[in-house]
């Protein structure tokens, strides 16, 4: 299967399909700037794998894929990257793994999130591996930084979910846990933002808000491991958590009106924001959770990374 950006230089992947991630990337060291988008380049390989698994031949591909990432095998030049890059910063492989199970999964089956925990595990899967994975590469002791790397992805990922409700209903996709929205489907949700349906209107604005209020927790866990990031790439972190964040602070501002669309962050906000971690005013530090870190991970026992 080919990738229309398959041959893209790894920067030229991140600035067409992660603007927020590409200008955070401008704040970071060239050298680690440049692994960080291999491995951004790798991961966003994978999830248009998962895009394309609408047939039964495609889903076989996704899970050969899987399968050649399990037994090390570089049978495309994505994973012969990806394996040059896992051996230059002993990235957790692991993570990789379960990044391609979540990706199978989701191909496999319409999602229809079940509750909070089922939801945080699902964010896990698809990007709580990846700050796995960036941790290394960062030059941070993936030990001691990984249970933030892991939250700060899986904040980012309550996020995108809550930015994207109306595009995934359009493809069949509810990640909205059911027990937060009486269980609709994703065409009901889809209905709703065609028709002026206040009450599911409402309840689904309700749950995106609970979501954001969820991903701040996560947030506010990440914001706690940034000191352990090496001083030359932490400004760039700090960046890209709070210009993801302030995605969700937009869609506050807009009363959660998921049926409007995707909201998204100026470049003329994105560089307030950059100026104010320059300042150290950085607005993720500012954030402050009542839930212990530990129960926060609770939902995670068990999984690669996870303690």
């Amino acid at each position: 299967m080919t990738l229309s950006h398959q041959d893209e230089a790894p920067a030229a992947t991140m600035k067409r399909h992660g603007k927020s991630f590409w200008f955070a990337s401008l704040f970071l060291p060239r050298q680690v700037a440049a692994d960080a988008a291999r491995l951004y380049a790798f991961c966003r390989a994978m999830d248009d794998l998962a895009d394309l698994a609408v047939t039964q031949q495609s889903r076989a591909i996704l899970a050969q894929v899987r399968g050649n990432l399990q037994c090390n095998i570089a049978s495309r030049p994505d994973l012969e990257d990806f394996f040059a890059l896992a051996k230059q910063y002993n990235l957790p492989c692991e993570a990789a793994e379960y990044l391609l199970a979540t990706l199978l999964q989701d191909a496999t089956t319409e999602p229809r999130i079940a509750d909070e925990a089922e939801l945080v595990r699902y964010c896990y899967g698809v990007a709580g591996t990846v700050g796995l994975m960036m941790s290394p590469i960062l030059g941070a002791d993936k030990q001691r930084a990984g249970q933030a790397a892991m939250h700060l992805g899986i904040a980012m990922q309550m996020t995108n979910i809550a930015r994207d409700v109306l595009e995934d209903a359009c493809n069949h996709r509810r990640y909205l846990p059911g027990c937060w929205v009486q269980n609709i489907t994703a065409q009901q949700i889809k209905d709703a933002s065609e028709i002026d349906s206040t009450a599911s209107r409402e309840l689904v604005a309700a749950a995106v808000e609970r979501l954001l209020e969820l991903a701040d927790h996560y947030y506010a866990s990440a914001a706690m491991g940034f000191d352990l990031i090496p001083s030359r790439a932490r400004g760039g972190i700090e960046i890209a958590a709070s210009v993801y964040r302030e995605i969700g602070d937009a869609l506050r501002r807009n009363h959660c009106a998921w049926w409007n669309g995707r909201v998204r962050v100026s470049l003329r906000r994105k560089l307030w924001i950059a100026v104010q971690v320059h300042l150290g005013r950085s607005p993720i530090r500012q954030l402050r959770s009542d839930i212990r870190v530990a129960d926060l991970s609770q939902p995670l026992v068990g999984l690669p990374g996870a303690r």
